[in-house]
């Protein structure tokens, strides 16, 4: 029996989903993650493998062969760790997919160039390095625009802006916030830039949004699910998904759906998945957004397609990074719409508690609860963190579902001091 070897930078439910398909694919899996990592999950991996520094491909490579010899594979679900884990692979001799391809998909910037050299749509896009250069940056992108971290994920620090002095107030706040950022991916170079100190400036897209897992197996790619992302509240990016989505046409459906994979392609990935994000632009089309390589989507969206299609994603990247033939795909246990409803803790701190668990649980449309925190757990309102999760059915349209991710609101209490 060989190893798997799952890399993890912090927390992550995804570790159990990965685990389960290691094993059902008969290896073991070992998890390295940091040192005095108390959310290692007991009884779930075979092995734990502590690390000081995940993100050094090198010394963690050494680190493996030293203690397992050669893995059979290599992955993460940790999205700040997927290029160095496919830097790791490629200097063990496992990588399905050059570590370089990797890398550049963690540079929002570098994609954007790359999808544009491929011919396909995208909006105006420039870097800001300065406040003062709001004005130059403005006029070349167009207002309103998004600005944000180059390397960034989970909308953190995520703006809009509609004023060349709006966009000079976002660069200073983020040139303020992202260096005392938990999140390691802010203070290590992004080739030649300082990611706390440069940031993506984007033109609006205007129109619906939809996100799309796309499996690539030997240059072939197949998008999974398309869920659809209505915004119910401009303060948060993401608090409802439903799938299919409301009133999208098997036409458009089938754009979106080839616009995701065009990108995936375009970028160079195979033999992997990626979660991809597109809105269908008033004026272009289906325009992707993001494109999060190596990985599937977060928190229980792959539950939700998994319900639907049968698709187990994570069964799926498995297979991929063992190169593998496709795990076999059960029937669809629930193929009706369903929707993620998200849940998050209002301010910042430390998560003390978490009620009201059962009493959102009894709601006649909940079918899920999933927590992907704990207390002890350090929380942001600068990044969106999936807390409470839940699967819902049995809605009519985007309608029902603010309502009820109102009602569910009301029901959960996040205790943060």
């Amino acid at each position: 029996m060989s190893d798997v070897v799952l890399i993890r930078e912090a927390r992550g439910h995804w570790v159990g989903e990965v685990a389960a398909a290691v094993h059902a694919a008969g290896h073991r899996a070992v998890l390295l993650a940091p040192p005095v990592d108390e959310a290692s999950p007991a009884g779930v991996v075979d092995e734990v493998i502590a690390v000081d520094d995940v993100y050094d491909a090198e010394a963690v490579a050494a680190t493996i062969r030293s203690a397992i010899g050669v893995p059979a594979a290599v992955l993460t679900g940790s999205d700040g760790a997927i290029a160095s884990t496919a830097r790791v692979a490629e200097l063990l001799g496992v990588a399905r997919c050059p570590a370089s391809v990797f890398a550049l998909c963690a540079d929002k910037f570098a994609v954007r160039e790359a999808l544009a050299a491929a011919g396909l749509p995208g909006p105006a896009a420039a870097l800001i390095s300065s406040a003062s250069e709001a004005a130059s940056v403005a006029e070349r992108v167009g207002l309103p625009a998004i600005v944000k971290p180059v390397n960034g994920a989970g909308s953190n620090l995520v703006r809009t802006v509609s004023t060349v002095d709006e966009l000079a107030a976002a660069y200073e706040l983020l040139a303020s916030r992202l260096p005392e950022s938990a999140d390691p991916r802010y203070h290590r170079p992004l080739g030649t830039l300082d990611p706390a100190a440069t940031f993506l400036v984007e033109s609006l897209l205007r129109g619906p949004e939809y996100a799309v897992d796309v499996l690539v197996r030997d240059g072939v790619a197949e998008p999974i699910e398309i869920l659809d992302k209505p915004l119910i509240d401009e303060r948060k990016f993401e608090l409802v998904l439903s799938c299919p989505p409301a009133g999208l046409s098997d036409e458009r459906a089938e754009l979106v759906a080839s616009a995701a994979s065009s990108a995936v392609l375009a970028l160079g990935l195979d033999n992997t998945i990626a979660h991809v994000e597109v809105i269908d632009d008033e004026r272009r089309g289906p325009t992707i957004v993001e494109v999060n390589a190596g990985r599937p989507a977060g928190s229980i969206m792959p539950l939700l397609a998994k319900l639907r299609t049968g698709v187990d994603v994570f069964a799926e990247l498995t297979a991929l990074a063992l190169g593998a033939p496709p795990p076999a795909r059960e029937p669809a246990k629930l193929p009706i719409p369903l929707a993620m409803l998200i849940l998050y803790a209002a301010g910042s701190g430390t998560l003390t508690g978490i009620g009201g668990l059962d009493e959102v649980a009894a709601l006649p449309e909940v079918v899920d609860v999933v927590t992907t925190v704990s207390p002890g757990q350090v929380l942001t309102d600068e990044q969106e963190t999936y807390a409470v999760n839940l699967v819902v059915a049995g809605f009519a349209d985007h309608e029902d579902l603010a309502a009820l991710h109102a009602e569910a609101s009301k029901l959960i209490r996040l205790e943060v001091a």
